[in-house]
């Protein structure tokens, strides 16, 4: 039997000149990434018949066949023309739509109420930018008119307050059994940490870790990459640090912490500890769990939710009409979001050479959400990639548990616990008996 290779997304539909703001978004590996996996599609698809029905061994299989396919459309929007451009992107869009869900739309029209109202009183502001303020303010205006008429956005403000006690807790948690992690930030004494910095930073952590939490710390590692991102390997157990990532602030730096190394990293951990593979490298419909708690804890270490999970949430449900019924194409999205991140330097008295490198910044972000498809204006239909809301998707599912959990008189050190057993969703009820019963194989797909 030929082996079936893992169906690789992201790597396939990675435009190679994002960010340049160039008209079309080009691919180099998304046919040779098709021609790849077909030989394969039918032991693929196989597989998903050939599994438990309900079962997480099914799921797992179905997404990778749903992925293989998802690559296959995307080879049709970038080779399609004007007469059938519209069917092949909409096809598209629903695919990664049906595989990453989409942004919900009272959720997306509270945000951009809450965003409204803090331009409004930017109006007439000193050092900011009007001619982008009120920009602004004539997108969202529409949107915010639609939906005040009805009590839901104020029902949800309620609760997110509750949520954000919740976090304020769980953060003194984590912060009263890991605080000299973060005061290594402090005891850098920098104002940016470059690369090379964080790769220092992240090594001492760990020694501490070593000495302080668990000897098993001892087998992880932090390493340099290639390229611009910060990420953990759990299977490799390895902290992969770009030499090409942005340098990050203080606050940043702090964030980083808590999201790879007491998520991605912790999770991981104790994962391997259970003997079960899978509670390692994560059951298979974790992701949404797994990164929302990461911007979850960065908010509960900084007091703050980072902008980047917000912004992709919002830009994604512009981009998709979720709240207003209008696509947008990406030029229209990298104006509304270069708009939003200008007026926030300007308010934070950012330097000249901070906002000159604003724009490829924003295209790369935009870019995230149109790659897989053409990016051009072409056809009335956009090409969408949603991946990118399962971080503010999960972020609310984990502030929800977290919320329920100290309301039923759990505290927040066993809710921190408990959460980072392994790499799980302790909202998924099959997620929760693999944690509480786990398997000991090597089985990838177990």
């Amino acid at each position: 039997m030929s082996e079936i290779p893992s169906v690789e997304v992201l790597e396939a539909i990675n435009p190679v000149n994002s960010g340049t703001g160039e008209d079309v978004l080009v691919y180099r590996g998304l046919e040779v990434a098709v021609q790849k996996y077909m030989p394969t599609n039918a032991l693929r698809s196989s597989e998903v018949w050939d599994s438990e029905q309900g079962s997480l061994e099914e799921l797992s299989k179905a997404r990778q066949l749903a992925s293989e396919y998802l690559l296959r459309t995307s080879e049709k929007v970038v080779e399609s023309n004007a007469g059938n451009r519209d069917l092949w992107a909409e096809r598209f869009t629903q695919a990664t739509t049906e595989l990453y869900g989409e942004p919900e739309p009272t959720e997306a029209a509270r945000l951009l109420s809450n965003e409204f109202g803090l331009l409004q009183s930017l109006k007439g502001k000193e050092g900011v930018s009007q001619q982008h303020v009120n920009f602004l303010l004539d997108v969202y205006q529409p949107i915010v008119a639609e939906s005040s008429d009805t009590g839901d956005i104020e029902s949800a403000q309620a609760q997110v307050e509750q949520e954000k006690t919740a976090i304020r807790e769980y953060g003194k948690a984590i912060k009263e059994k890991y605080q000299p992690i973060f005061d290594l930030v402090e005891e850098a004494d920098k104002s940016e940490f470059t690369a090379t910095d964080l790769q220092e930073l992240f090594t001492k952590a760990l020694s501490w870790l070593k000495d302080n939490d668990d000897p098993k710390w001892s087998e992880w590692e932090v390493i340099s990459t290639d390229g611009t991102s910060l990420s953990v390997e759990a299977p490799n157990r390895k902290i992969k640090i770009a030499t090409r990532r942005e340098s990050a602030s203080p606050k940043d730096a702090r964030g980083l912490l808590a999201h790879e190394l007491l998520v991605h990293a912790l999770r991981g951990k104790n994962g391997y500890e259970t003997g079960d593979k899978k509670l390692a490298t994560g059951l298979a419909g974790y992701l949404n769990a797994e990164e929302g708690l990461g911007v979850l804890t960065e908010e509960a270490v900084n007091g703050e939710l980072p902008e980047k999970a917000y912004d992709r949430y919002v830009d994604i449900a512009l981009a998709l009409g979720t709240v207003d019924g209008v696509q947008r194409t990406r030029k229209e999205m990298f104006q509304i979001s270069y708009a939003r991140q200008l007026v926030r330097l300007q308010l934070q008295g950012a330097d000249e050479t901070a906002i000159a490198s604003l724009v490829p910044r924003v295209w790369g972000h935009i870019d995230r959400i149109y790659r897989g498809g053409k990016g051009d204006s072409l056809g009335t239909k956009q090409a969408i990639f949603a991946k990118d809301i399962f971080y503010y998707v999960g972020y609310k599912q984990m502030a929800e548990y977290i919320t329920h959990q100290l309301a039923d008189g759990k505290s927040a050190a066993e809710v921190f616990n408990y959460i980072s057993q392994a790499k799980f969703d302790p909202n998924n009820f099959q997620h929760v008996n693999r944690v509480a019963n786990p398997k000991t194989t090597t089985s990838e797909n177990s």
